[in-house]
């Protein structure tokens, strides 16, 4: 069924908690491609690490909270924020968090115009707890949306509304951040704390529309006429290794009476970006020390010291830069007690599959005019950190031979017969490493099941099928392999493939072939979105040959 187009209006204290998880997840989805953005102020990157442990530990101090009220909820929220604060990006975001508990002092519910409130308010706060606050990160989308949360609440006082302005404006800033931040441009990236908090906003947008998945793969917002990847330039990554950084010193301060603005003077002084902010008797500091005992000294004279925690930013940064160096190469497969191999092709949709296999995916290129051997996946198979491995050939002339791998391997092997790649990506949403490789098989045939795909191709020759009459160079569109439309135009023709399925399709994802270009990816987000506006849809790059579209309707 398409999803409702009545907005919800507002959030009681159990929807809140449900938002913040939404956004949880949404992070820890996109968290590897948030490390990597991460070069400033220091390349350890650690940005999207640092805000998804904080907001872990601002769920786990809800576990068993006795109060469903939205105003002590957001109180227990700021308070464990502030503690639990991870790095620069951490304190920072704890600031939203203090917003969401300053707005809703009073209030019951967490309508439009609360939430806009919430914005300014941790826009405010955040300028005020950095001694030089600098444009093109966090503070700048912060702000950036907290100027539009105030004028659609002005308008409207809907949440959904307001949010979903709000998490449109939050993309657009942050891919304006290297006109903003010379060393963003240096590096050709976007600001990682603030791609950070577009991704929580988008997943707690999809929760509060009951979209799912709740977290998705998001693209990297860069900038217009820019030659830009989304990953730092090689000559950077090289050159960040030979600087020294020292050290990223964090820990709280307890006394009854903090004068917070002598503990940020006192740090400025002896080190480097440092950020003090404090609530209820409490001060957390960060700041980046070539000693970090003289912080921690400095901090005794001010009261009790807890939450002491360390990091070596030399060696993040070696291990960043090794990670950036490595990353076209391969993606680092993490052990767990499943695996998956996955075939595809085009780079946009190997690191989506790699993306949303969460650690444990490993890619064997194939596809259309390429399948994959049983020797290729065999070999895949067997070199997959796990002896439980699920296969999804992602393409029908594979699945016969990804058939017979099970019985040539002593690992245990199910097949979940995807057809497609973006198939087999909504496939991978399902994966849970908590369960075993039979309930996650299952979970996964279920999802396919439910998943109808299309594609938009040129012919080759001249060709009639189904009593269409195709001729060289003319453009055509199948679904679930039925042709469907036939034109001159691929967008035309994605246009009128989506028209046939609208009255079923709640989500529709199109991934963007090598020879579509980025203006022309732009062109269609804009053109779908205005003609479909009951349907979500996202257009991504996919970089598949052969096909200038793939789509998934589910």
């Amino acid at each position: 069924m398409p999803k409702s187009t009545e907005p919800l209006l507002d959030a009681d204290g159990a929807l809140l908690v449900e938002l913040v998880s939404a956004a949880t997840q949404a992070l820890e989805v996109n968290r590897d491609t948030i490390n990597a953005l991460n070069v400033f102020p220091v390349p350890d990157g650690d940005t999207g690490t640092n805000m998804l442990l904080t907001l872990k530990s601002v769920l786990e101090d809800l576990n068993g909270y006795p109060s469903s009220s939205v105003e002590e909820i957001s109180k227990k929220m700021a308070s464990s924020a502030l503690l639990g604060a991870r790095g620069n990006s951490g304190l920072i975001l704890a600031q939203f968090f203090k917003g969401l508990s300053e707005a809703l002092d009073g209030e019951s519910k967490l309508g439009g115009e609360q939430f806009a409130r919430s914005m300014r308010i941790a826009a405010t706060k955040s300028y005020g707890v950095v001694p030089i606050p600098v444009e093109g990160t966090m503070l700048t989308v912060y702000r950036e949306c907290a100027e539009i949360g105030e004028n659609s609440s002005a308008q409207n006082k809907s949440l959904e509304k307001v949010l979903a302005d709000v998490a449109a404006a939050s993309i657009d800033s942050v891919s304006r951040t290297p006109g903003m931040l010379p060393v963003l441009a240096e590096a050709e990236v976007v600001d990682s704390g603030g791609f950070g908090f577009a991704v929580m906003l988008d997943g707690a947008l999809r929760c509060l529309r009951g979209e799912v998945p709740l977290a998705r793969v998001i693209n990297v917002p860069v900038p217009e006429n820019s030659d830009f990847t989304g990953s730092p330039n090689i000559e950077f990554v090289n050159a960040s290794e030979e600087l020294d950084w020292g050290y990223c010193t964090v820990f709280a301060i307890k006394a009854e009476k903090l004068d917070l603005e002598n503990i940020r003077d006192r740090m400025e002084l002896i080190g480097r970006s440092p950020i003090v902010d404090g609530i209820g008797g409490v001060a957390k500091v960060h700041v980046h020390m070539e000693d970090p005992g003289k912080a921690l000294s400095a901090g005794l004279e001010y009261g009790i010291l807890s939450n002491i925690e360390i990091a070596n930013m030399d060696n993040q940064t070696a291990d960043w830069a090794s990670d950036r160096r490595n990353n076209d190469e391969s993606t680092e497969v993490v052990s767990s007690d499943i695996a998956v191999v996955a075939v595809a092709a085009g780079d946009g949709l190997k690191n989506l599959m790699k993306s949303a296999g969460l650690g444990v995916t490993s890619i064997v290129d194939g596809g259309d005019t390429m399948n994959s051997s049983v020797a290729d996946l065999l070999t895949a198979v067997e070199t997959a950190p796990s002896d439980h491995v699920i296969l999804l050939p992602n393409n029908k002339n594979i699945i016969p031979a990804a058939q017979q791998i099970p019985s040539l391997t002593d690992k245990t092997v199910r097949v979940v017969p995807t057809c497609s790649v973006p198939t087999g990506i909504s496939a991978l949403v399902a994966l849970r490493l908590d369960q075993n490789i039979d309930e996650n098989a299952e979970a996964m045939n279920e999802i396919i099941s439910e998943v109808g795909e299309g594609r938009i191709c040129k012919a080759t020759k001249n060709v009639t099928i189904d009593k269409h009459e195709i001729q060289k160079g003319m453009t055509f569109g199948t679904f679930n392999n039925d042709i469907i439309t036939v034109g001159h135009d691929p967008l035309i023709v994605l246009t009128e493939l989506i028209q046939t399925q609208s009255n079923q399709a709640e989500i529709v994802t199109v991934y963007t072939g090598e020879m579509v270009n980025s203006e022309q990816l732009k062109e269609t987000t804009k053109i779908l979105d205005n003609k479909f506006d009951t349907i979500d849809i996202e257009v991504v790059y996919g970089g598949q040959p052969h096909y200038d579209y793939l789509i998934a309707v589910e």
